[in-house]
């Protein structure tokens, strides 16, 4: 375990996950608050919702309370989550351009200027027009992308900027002369954008013909076969932990493929959720078994901290995420933890969907618990999510209680090590006058 969480602490220190925690520590608040509203928008504003179906909202909910309702949260959530990248980018430079004692501010308002420029080219490549806000490429899901682009622009600070001090007041002659100082490594980090935006224009425009994500997920959401399903969800999971939720989330689309619709068409007919024609069908295990429906290990590991940890950091924001994460909306809990980019919770986050889709395989082997098949009502809270998928068959409720304890029993050393690599960080926490 102490050599574990000395690992850990030698990872932490570099600077790349120096800014990468500092980033989402002040991100954290307007996360969690996205998240509370992502809540209200898919689980309780939406029709095809579990809560909203549960209260029977369509009929005690008035037209007018439903459509104010409906475009405040979704009007928070495109703010927060779909500019995500916007925050991201600023404050990743800033703080990389602190940790070398250079002018934070222009370093932020460059690596933004950058951003849009690389947006710009590579949107005007895929599609021919323009639409910075209204792609989706500034949304949550490319917070990685983001976290680099603001931390490469702050190494061009921090090799080609001036030394900066704060003060207490400056006066117009000072932010001029700041401004000055800072043209040089501002003008270098916007050619940089222009130059991998163009890089992507040229690209983008000879390939998007013949390329389409969609042929990629769709022979894995249509596959029987474990042996490619299971390691395409280690990966999707390993780009999830890295802050590219994009690959995880169109993997576990249940009703995108013909199986699929083969598989209901056949307990329809039959009257019988056994002995499907593809009993381990690609998109329906990630998405039941794998994930539960959005958030599954996510919300294991909230679950085992508020058991198991000894730290009031993490408690805290397991506490304030514990509502979202019931209802499939971890955003709030993977920035405010954070768990993106944490080396303590990698593992587990690639392990769990994994082994939970093992051990559901070998159920349905077994003839334990029936081929989940049904469509689940969005926002279902994760350990259900099987049972109405199964449309309703009890075995399976009490095989997927088992399987979420499970995930939460091997979450646990991840906690732990957690709370150890905090007792040994206050031996480092200080290294030529900076905090790790």
């Amino acid at each position: 375990m102490d050599k574990l969480a000395k690992w850990c602490i030698w990872l932490r220190r570099r600077s790349f996950f120096r800014v990468a925690q500092r980033t989402f520590a002040v991100l954290m608040p307007i996360a969690t608050v996205g998240a509370f509203f992502q809540v209200l928008q898919y689980s309780v504003f939406a029709p095809e919702s579990f809560i909203y179906n549960v209260f029977d909202f369509d009929k005690i909910m008035s037209d007018r309370f439903w459509d104010i309702g409906t475009n405040l949260s979704q009007c928070v959530v495109e703010v927060i989550f779909g500019l995500f990248c916007l925050f991201t980018v600023y404050f990743s430079a800033s703080f990389t351009a602190k940790i070398y004692r250079k002018d934070a501010t222009m370093a932020g308002i460059s690596a933004l200027t950058s951003l849009l420029v690389m947006i710009y080219l590579f949107q005007l490549g895929l599609t021919g027009r323009i639409s910075l806000l209204t792609g989706g490429y500034l949304g949550f899901q490319y917070t990685s992308f983001a976290l680099l682009l603001g931390y490469g622009a702050g190494q061009v600070f921090h090799w080609l900027g001036a030394d900066y001090e704060s003060v207490n007041y400056e006066h117009t002659k000072l932010v001029q002369d700041r401004a000055i100082k800072a043209l040089k490594p501002t003008l270098v980090t916007v050619i940089g954008g222009i130059a991998i935006g163009g890089i992507l224009y040229v690209v983008i425009s000879n390939v998007k013909a013949n390329f389409s994500l969609t042929s990629i997920v769709s022979p894995v959401e249509s596959s029987n076969n474990l042996l490619l399903t299971v390691p395409a969800t280690a990966l999707a999971s390993s780009l999830s932990w890295l802050g590219l939720e994009a690959p995880i989330l169109d993997l576990s689309n249940v009703a995108g493929s013909a199986a699929a619709t083969a598989n209901l068409t056949y307990v329809l007919r039959r009257g019988s959720v056994w002995k499907v024609p593809y009993p381990y069908l690609g998109g329906s295990m990630i998405s039941i078994y794998g994930v539960m429906g959005g958030c599954g290990a996510i919300l294991a590991l909230a679950v085992a901290i508020l058991i198991w940890g000894r730290r009031k950091e993490p408690e805290t924001v397991a506490k304030m995420n514990l509502w979202p994460l019931l209802f499939s909306s971890s955003r709030g809990f993977l920035i405010g933890l954070p768990v993106i980019l944490n080396p303590i919770y990698s593992l587990q986050l690639v392990l769990v969907p994994v082994v939970n889709m093992l051990i559901a395989a070998l159920a349905i082997f077994l003839h334990i618990v029936p081929t989940p098949v049904y469509m689940v009502l969005t926002g279902t809270p994760g350990p259900l999510v099987p049972f109405f998928a199964t449309n309703g068959n009890w075995p399976t409720l009490i095989f997927t209680i088992f399987l979420f304890c499970l995930d939460v029993v091997m979450m646990i050393p991840a906690v732990k090590l957690d709370d150890r690599t905090k007792i040994l960080l206050k031996d480092y926490e200080m290294e030529d006058g900076r905090h790790v």
